[in-house]
Order: structure tokens, then C-alpha cells, then sequence
């Protein structure tokens, strides 16, 4: 009987624990979910494909939740890990497809508005190579060099090198379109 008692009180924590972890967890996609889909988004253009990426990050984050909960950013984590199932996702589409940049500067010298802006900031993003893709689209968001280096699991040296590839894009495209 004891060890029955015993049983029961185990079964009632486990699931109180499980409870709170669920809570956690549902917390997180409510302030995190919209954030990592956008930084997807950036990096491939592709709705759907931003989604599957990130859903099956969510997957691998919600078994292991217990720990990736303990981790200083949680969203560090599953955004890392979402943008490597969108890379493994993307070289299976190939979607590429570049359209010259000056051909874009020629409509869009200055960005009359936030949508314009987007755009050019998405042709430019498309051009880049993945990483150096990733590291433009998290410094639009405001993450500096060091959770930049977090997020991407980066050397900041790489960071800063990545930034400065960008801009040296940048200035080359610019020039051209001039």
C-alpha cells in the first residue's frame, strides 16, 4: 500500500512537471514563433518553406524542451537549429534564381517607403551566401556581433568578417549601379 502511495505521489509530480514545461514551451512560441519565421523568411523567401523548417525545429525543441529550456536563449537555440533544417531544406528546392541588383537600383535608388525598402533588402539578401545571408538578416533585427555569434553558432571573428563581405556587396553594387 505504501508503495502504491509512493507511485501516486511520483505520477502527480511527473505530471505537474510535465504541465509546467508544456506552459514554458507554449509561452515561448507565443513570444518567439513570429520572430524565428520572419529570420526564416529572410533567408529563403519562401513562406511555406520557412514554416516546415521551423516546425520541425519546434518538433526537436518540444522533445527536448526540458533542456533547451535551461538554456540563457531558448530562441537562440531553436532559431540555430531551425536555420540548419532550412538550409538542408533549401538545397533540396535550388530556388535561387538572381536578378541582377543594379536592374533593382535603377527603380530603387531611395526606398520611398518601409515595403520598398524590404524588397531591396530581400534581392540584396538573395544574392549573399547563406551565412553571410543569416548574419545580414540578424543585424536588420538589431542583434549585435556576440549573439549573432550565438545564434549561428559563429567565431565573432567570422561575424564581423561575414558584415564586412556585406557591406563590400554593398558598396560593389551600388558603384555599378551608378
Amino acid at each position: 500500500m505504501v508503495a502504491l502511495a509512493q507511485g501516486d505521489w511520483e505520477d502527480d509530480e511527473q505530471a505537474h512537471r510535465q504541465a509546467l514545461l508544456d506552459e514554458s514551451y507554449t509561452r515561448f512560441l507565443r513570444e518567439n514563433y513570429t520572430k524565428i519565421l520572419k529570420f526564416l523568411h529572410r533567408q529563403c523567401f519562401d513562406r511555406h518553406l520557412a514554416e516546415d523548417a521551423l516546425q520541425e525545429a519546434l518538433i526537436v525543441a518540444m522533445e527536448k524542451w526540458e533542456t533547451v529550456s535551461q538554456h540563457e536563449k531558448p530562441h537562440y537555440w531553436v532559431r540555430r537549429t531551425a536555420w540548419h533544417k532550412l538550409q538542408r531544406l533549401d538545397e533540396r528546392q535550388r530556388w535561387r534564381a538572381v536578378v541582377p541588383l543594379d536592374s533593382v537600383l535603377d527603380d530603387l535608388r531611395e526606398p520611398a517607403g518601409a515595403h520598398e525598402a524590404e524588397m531591396l533588402l530581400e534581392h540584396v539578401l538573395r544574392q549573399l551566401p547563406y551565412r553571410q545571408r543569416a548574419v545580414l538578416a540578424l543585424m536588420v533585427e538589431g542583434d549585435d556581433d556576440e549573439q549573432i555569434a550565438r545564434q549561428l553558432g559563429l567565431a565573432l571573428t567570422t561575424v564581423a568578417t561575414y558584415k564586412s563581405e556585406v557591406r563590400k556587396k554593398f558598396r560593389e553594387e551600388a558603384r555599378h549601379a551608378s
